[in-house]
């Protein structure tokens, strides 16, 4: 019987065909082969782990290859919550200390019959997971808190270790929340037990720290805070307060308000920023002050002899003088309005006077002077020795 080449050429295709279908099935035992291999490690980890996964009546690991891979398909749902929680890399293990997690129906949404404990100063503290770095038994020195999720890192050759790590990239966002409505409680601490630690660093580009408004919060947290103790700091909620615990009959000291100067910047040597005097080469000279008037003279934003006074500077400190009075008397005030009120300067005609003042400035940076002598004029001498911000 002869065969005819179109009939040759189909059969060639047809070997071939069957040859590659070969290769393929090969290519897939191979993998199911190192499936299994995987599954069988994977079992052997979630047996240590919850050891309840007994083996069936007839011995072997599970009833039949189909059992197993429903099996697997249960234990795979509780992996990934496992995973999720690190238990699966080889640098962490899980509490046990006498009491290890026990794990309910893997089925009813891997329910927990019983938490967690670490034992500090011989006392069992519960939570419900505790994960560790290395491994060892979860003693963390210092701890006397009961914990829903406690994290502990063995400090090690590697450097610096960190408990617990929370990050957020997306839009206002936050890494880590703690908040709670107990009395007397706290919802986040933080504590170095070495010398030389610190116990929380925070970082921002828009505030490095935000104190929020807590609940029933007062503008005077002397009248009204309970439970206060030394160390405390209070934001108030009328003004934007900020008030220090340090103890004392009246703990509570005020730090800063919208009112407040803020802290002082003291220049090495005084700068002469206003002088009158005709021919004295300053900006006011022979801008005598006459009687019943008030100047204003620029302080905010200027530089004398080096030192300057920021445009945003809340207040002075300085000196002034009335270097040749004339008139019946009177008194030069000084303040930041328009007139001021406060009087530092007792006007004595021909008889000059100087003292010490602190004054706020303006919105724009002016400082006010009013002569209150009803007739006459003297010069005015204003040095400033720094500033508040």
């Amino acid at each position: 019987m002869k065969t005819s080449s179109s009939e040759l050429e189909l059969l060639q295709q047809k070997v071939a065909a069957l040859e590659a279908r070969d290769a393929a099935l090969e290519a897939r035992d191979k993998k199911l082969e190192a499936r299994d291999e995987k599954l069988a490690v994977l079992e052997a980890r979630m047996a240590q782990l919850c050891p309840q996964l007994e083996p069936t009546a007839n011995g072997n690991d599970f009833a039949s290859v189909t059992d197993r891979r429903g099996m697997m398909k249960k234990i795979a749902g509780l992996a990934v919550g496992v995973a999720a929680a690190g238990l699966l890399k080889p640098s962490r293990a899980l509490a046990n200390n006498g009491d290890p997690l026990t794990f309910g129906s893997i089925a009813a949404a891997n329910s927990q019959t019983s938490a967690a404990q670490f034992i500090y100063n011989g006392a069992a503290q519960t939570g419900a997971l505790f994960l560790f770095e290395d491994g060892t038994a979860f003693t963390p020195a210092g701890s006397e808190y009961a914990a829903v999720i406690a994290a502990w890192a063995a400090s090690g050759p590697g450097g610096a270790t960190v408990g617990v790590y929370a990050y957020s990239d997306a839009g206002s966002s936050i890494g880590v929340v703690g908040s709670t409505t107990g009395l007397n409680s706290i919802g986040m601490k933080g504590s170095a037990l070495q010398s030389g630690g610190v116990g929380g660093v925070f970082a921002g580009g828009r505030a490095a720290l935000a104190l929020g408004l807590g609940e029933g919060v007062v503008a005077d947290p002397n009248a009204g805070v309970t439970g206060m103790q030394v160390g405390d700091v209070y934001r108030g909620n009328s003004d934007g307060g900020l008030w220090y615990n340090a103890g004392g009959s009246v703990p509570y000291c005020r730090l800063a308000d919208s009112t407040t100067a803020g802290a002082l910047t003291a220049f090495a040597s005084s700068s002469r920023f206003v002088n009158t005097i005709t021919g004295s080469g300053n900006t006011y000279a022979s801008e005598h002050l006459i009687g019943g008037e008030t100047a204003g003279y620029q302080i905010g934003g200027v530089t004398v002899s080096g030192n300057k006074v920021p445009a945003n500077a809340r207040a002075i400190i300085g000196r002034i003088a009335d270097p040749n009075p004339a008139g019946p008397g009177g008194n030069i005030l000084v303040g930041a309005a328009n007139p001021p009120v406060g009087g530092v300067i007792a006007i004595v005609a021909g008889a000059p006077q100087n003292s010490s003042f602190i004054s706020a400035l303006d919105a724009t940076g002016n400082l006010y002077v009013k002569n209150t002598s009803p007739s006459g004029s003297t010069d005015i001498i204003i040095d400033i020795q720094g500033y508040y911000l």
